[in-house]
């Protein structure tokens, strides 16, 4: 058994820079409609179980993915962004947009591994945070494993601030 170590990235959204950061044709962006569920859900399941960083604890944070993704479904004004390929989905970014949430990225950005380091991630990153301002969210908070390539190249990127996160400690096989 391993202890694994958690940081939380916190954005100023009040002095988030409004760019234009739209994925290139075929590929979309948009909120997820309410009979995608599935869709978002295999997406994030998806994303992580072929993700050789995070094998190792996928097993106890699956049920954790459900919940974000029923939780994300669960208001009038379904709290989640896709990304598409046509019609097929290749990321999702499930949202908590109440102002105090501990952890407003419930999944964080996910891509599929086939379509990661095209700039995908940062752009479902950069909506999460617009659709989290929009939702009257001054300071956005993201929770990823420390030293993980979320934590290294992702979540650092829109002037964000990090330091250790300590939730209860999460056990894993090693």
């Amino acid at each position: 058994m391993k202890l694994v170590r958690w940081t939380r990235f916190t954005w100023d959204l009040t002095k988030l820079d409004d760019v234009i950061m739209e994925p290139d044709l075929p590929y979309r962006i948009r909120g997820a409609a309410k009979e995608e569920k599935g869709a978002v859900r295999d997406v994030i399941t998806g994303a992580f179980s072929l993700d050789m960083d995070w094998n190792d604890v996928m097993a106890s944070l699956r049920e954790r993915f459900e919940e974000a993704v029923d939780e994300a479904f669960s208001h009038k004004e379904i709290r989640c962004l896709v990304l598409t390929n046509g019609s097929r989905f290749i990321g999702a970014s499930a949202l908590d947009s109440d102002v105090g949430a501990e952890n407003h990225l419930l999944s964080g950005p996910c891509v599929l591994n086939e379509y990661r380091n095209r700039g995908f991630g940062s752009v479902l990153l950069y909506h999460s945070l617009v659709k989290l301002r929009d939702a009257g969210v001054t300071q956005a908070h993201g929770v990823t494993r420390q030293h993980g390539p979320a934590a290294k190249f992702l979540y650092p990127k829109f002037h964000s601030v990090s330091g250790p996160y300590n939730s209860e400690p999460q056990l894993v096989g090693s």
